[in-house]
């Protein structure tokens, strides 16, 4: 496939569609339920305004935290000024919202009433909030005890006026930034991402007329600037200048999808191309079928997350594999790795959960595939998604060559929020002659 092709794609496989219906749905329904309350209007829609990345237009198919501002009456101002009145304003809220929906999970969270919907995974962050003469809003912060001030219309117009001047090309990259960071488990919040994507922009015009058969190329610089990024706690976010909070390092992540990038680039025009793109962006990136795969003699088994589940990364989780073999010492598969130590067949491997920021309850879900020759010659390649061994382990076995790889995926509401992925190269194959198990 052509570089465009692939980009062109990747763009349209990644768009909302007709999920915006529903959230616009919800949206509407939140609000009516609200106004019934502090205005006495049973069907008004008005005094609602979405922000975040739905807000700013830069999400994703497969998005499920949605953020909105409901718009308090002024003239209820001074009866919640006091400190009890974010809490009060908020509980509220609250109320009316468990009111509205009996069967769902609704509750203040420092700044914010979530609403966790079950029937389409949706969580909606609602934040009620006074608005100012200059388009800003102060919003309530229990922990504070007291009203702050946030201004997300200034963000949601930076990213019109640079989107605007880049020819569309900085909501395309945002985007595909997104896809990035959900495949491959970085987490980073959408206001982080957009930020950086603008910074990006500010530094090079290199890509403001671009088309998607220079996307490459867009890709690649893009994960340069990344990778280079100092570390750093926060960064001042597009428009408004409020600081916006760095979750965790996305620098390292950010090198291995600028050499991904370098590796596609040299296979352009080949199948091999779009495995490297499919790397980087995940499953919205088309694969391409040569003559060799039509006649492949193996079962292609392996199955993706995002075909089974929503996946927005907001969390954090790391996976580790102990080692072990009867007489031996457990090794940690990670530090053999650091050592340059190969891992030989006739192994027991227990893969481990070793982090995690996610707040239980939570399920686990894992992916062994196994790759290479050997996988296809003994049509063993596996990749189904499957359950924990036991809590927060999966247990294997090696038993022959190839570069295997175990994904790790956490489940929280019905949507994959944090995962993690460990490659397995095993250097020669059991004498047993049976498949990793």
């Amino acid at each position: 496939m052509k570089t465009s092709e692939i980009f062109d794609a990747l763009l349209a496989n990644l768009k909302v569609g007709e999920t915006a219906a529903a959230v616009a749905s919800r949206r509407d329904e939140i609000t009516k339920t609200l106004n019934k309350d502090f205005r006495s209007k049973n069907a008004c829609t008005d005094y609602k305004l979405m922000v975040g990345s739905f807000g700013r237009h830069t999400a994703i198919r497969g998005v499920s935290d949605l953020d909105m501002i409901f718009v308090l009456p002024p003239g209820l101002r001074s009866a919640y000024s006091n400190e009890t009145g974010p809490r009060r304003t908020l509980e509220r809220v609250r109320d009316d919202l468990t009111a509205r929906y009996p069967n769902t999970s609704v509750r203040v969270d420092q700044c914010v009433v979530r609403v966790q919907f079950t029937s389409n995974a949706f969580k909606f962050e609602v934040q009620p909030a006074f608005e100012n003469a200059d388009g800003s809003f102060d919003y309530p912060d229990t922990k504070a005890k007291n009203w702050k001030t946030t201004k997300p219309r200034k963000e949601t117009a930076a990213t019109k006026d640079c989107n605007d001047r880049t020819s569309t090309n900085m909501r395309h990259l945002a985007r595909m930034a997104r896809a990035w960071k959900n495949t491959n488990g970085v987490n980073m919040g959408g206001l982080l991402i957009d930020t950086l994507v603008y910074n990006f922009f500010a530094q090079t015009n290199d890509y403001d007329s671009a088309g998607t058969g220079s996307f490459d190329l867009m890709a690649r610089d893009f994960f340069a600037f990344l990778k280079d990024e100092p570390e750093q706690d926060y960064y001042l976010a597009l428009g408004s200048q409020q600081r916006v909070n760095v979750k965790a390092k996305f620098q390292p992540k950010a090198k291995k999808a600028n050499n991904l990038c370098l590796e596609a680039i040299e296979a352009e025009g080949k199948a091999a191309a779009n495995k490297k793109w499919r790397e980087i962006f995940g499953t919205c990136v088309p694969l391409a079928t040569t003559a060799s795969e039509a006649a492949k003699s193996y079962r292609n088994t392996e199955q993706f997350i995002e075909n089974r589940l929503p996946v927005d990364i907001t969390e954090t989780v790391v996976i580790d594999c102990e080692v072990t073999q009867a007489g031996w010492r457990p090794t940690w598969l990670r530090a053999m790795r650091r050592g340059g130590l190969l891992l030989k067949a006739d192994k027991s491997l227990r893969f481990v959960v070793t982090s995690c920021s996610v707040e239980e309850p939570y399920t686990l879900k894992w992916k062994v595939l196994n790759r290479g020759p050997e996988a296809e010659r003994r049509d063993a390649i596996r990749g189904q998604i499957v359950e924990s061994t036991r809590p927060n382990t999966r247990v294997e076995h090696s038993d022959f060559t190839g570069e295997h790889v175990v994904e790790c995926y956490v489940v929280k509401n019905g949507v994959v929020v944090a995962r993690d992925r460990i490659e397995v190269p095993i250097s020669n194959t059991s004498i047993k002659g049976s498949v990793i198990s």
